[in-house]
């Protein structure tokens, strides 16, 4: 779109500023709401009287504050105008260029734009944060894009530092609401820092939590492989201020044992249903497909009560002939989370047996003292490509099974995929 403005000299470097300052306060003066964002800082509303667009000694400049700051700028040009948007070209006195964009909050087209320039946000308060920890340290790389093929999240800043021959994989979580997330991620990235560069080198994970977070982070770390994955915790304030945390001062576990257990669905109930709820009929009718030494009854839905939001996958609980507890997860569909989800529920579900509290749910039975079998279930070719990385780094003590059965399943359930813990099929391996 053409940015109506024009230059007073056709070969001059720069833009004529009083031109530039007309195009900006034609588009301001069109905003409902307007509002300045510059790359890596908190958005500012320009309300009356709390900002300035002025030229000065031939140049412009624009001044905003607020409660909480103040902020001098020069515009050096228009880059782009969109609906609702407008990018300006600017230079930090005495830095190099960034960008300014004007905006009008009342327009939806300028949500994406919010939600990036709040993350581009975070992810510089996150490098100032991996500055104060690390003195001396390289930040190679330092990102919010979002890599599909690889399962890079947009939401979580991820970097990577090297000193000597030591990398850290580093992942920040700016929100409480975004903690149950944010360990898969941090995995896949540690695994990817890990298996990309020079095996010589040393990777220790660093993960950075807003205070008031971290119990369900460090729950889940107690039941990794310790050899496998060195990690560090930091918990920061609302001003960026990061600390260590000592583990020992995390993790306590919320859950407790439903009092009353769910009815089994019936078919009538699930075919129109979603899937997981018809999976879950079919694996609980043909158990003994799954295990023929698993006991057909009682199989049990949602034993516990958790802490922590809503869960999109099936929790069966089940017990061999042998007394041996077995979790059961079912995912219908493709789900990066699916190994850390049913880590939450086998580790809930190991500390109560290991308390003796899950004895009432199988009369008859003499319950095994050992840490219950956790299987995950999917059509075959449902497994998530980074769920077996994640797999990698659990404790030798969970023993985990990855069963895949037929696509058709709703009509005759097969199995036709079994492997232990981080294997993959003999079609993958080189």
């Amino acid at each position: 779109m053409t940015i109506p403005y024009h230059r007073v000299n056709a070969f001059a470097d720069e833009p004529d500023p009083e031109a530039l300052q007309a195009a900006i306060q034609a588009f301001l003066s069109e905003c409902r709401r307007p509002a300045a964002l510059e790359v890596g800082e908190e958005m500012i509303p320009l309300l009356p009287g709390e900002y300035a667009l002025e030229v000065r000694s031939g140049k412009l400049c624009i001044e905003l504050w607020s409660q909480n700051r103040a902020i001098s700028r020069r515009i050096l040009d228009i880059e782009r105008k969109s609906t609702g948007i407008l990018d300006c070209q600017i230079q930090r006195f005495g830095n190099k260029p960034s960008r300014l964009s004007f905006m009008d909050l009342d327009r939806p087209q300028t949500e994406h734009r919010k939600l990036s320039g709040s993350r581009q946000n975070f992810a510089e308060q996150f490098r100032r944060m991996l500055t104060r920890q690390y003195p001396g340290w390289e930040v190679r790389t330092l990102t919010t894009a979002p890599d599909l093929r690889r399962s890079f999240s947009s939401i979580y800043p991820r970097a990577h530092l090297i000193k000597n021959r030591h990398r850290i994989a580093a992942l920040a979580c700016a929100e409480p609401e975004q903690e149950n997330d944010f360990f898969a991620f941090a995995l896949i990235w540690m695994h990817h820092i890990r298996t990309t560069f020079d095996a010589e080198f040393t990777t220790k994970l660093a993960l950075f939590l807003p205070k008031g977070c971290g119990n369900l982070t460090v729950n889940r770390l107690r039941w990794m492989n310790r050899d496998r994955l060195s990690y560090t915790i930091y918990l920061f304030n609302e001003h960026g201020s990061a600390g260590q945390a000592d583990p020992a001062d995390l993790g306590n576990l919320r859950t407790s044992i439903a009092s009353e257990l769910p009815e089994p669905p019936k078919l009538a109930d699930v075919v129109d249903g979603p899937a997981e709820r018809w999976l879950e009929h079919v694996v609980r009718s043909r158990i003994q497909t799954i295990d023929p030494f698993m006991k057909p009854q009682p199989v049990h839905g949602q034993v516990l009560t958790m802490a922590g939001g809503d869960r999109d996958m099936i929790d069966l609980l089940a017990v061999r002939t042998d007394g041996r507890l077995c979790v059961l997860e079912l995912k219908a569909s493709e789900d990066l989370q699916l190994p850390i989800q049913a880590l939450d529920y086998w580790m809930r579900i190991a500390w109560h047996a290991r308390r003796n509290e899950l004895n009432h749910l199988f009369p008859g039975v003499a319950l095994q003292y050992l840490a219950p079998k956790l299987i995950l279930l999917a059509p075959a070719t449902q497994f998530h490509s980074t769920n077996a990385a994640m797999l990698r780094y659990f404790s030798s003590l969970i023993e985990v099974e990855r069963i895949g059965v037929n696509s058709d399943w709703r009509e005759d359930m097969r199995v036709i995929l079994r492997l232990e813990g981080a294997d993959m099929p003999a079609s993958h391996r080189i």
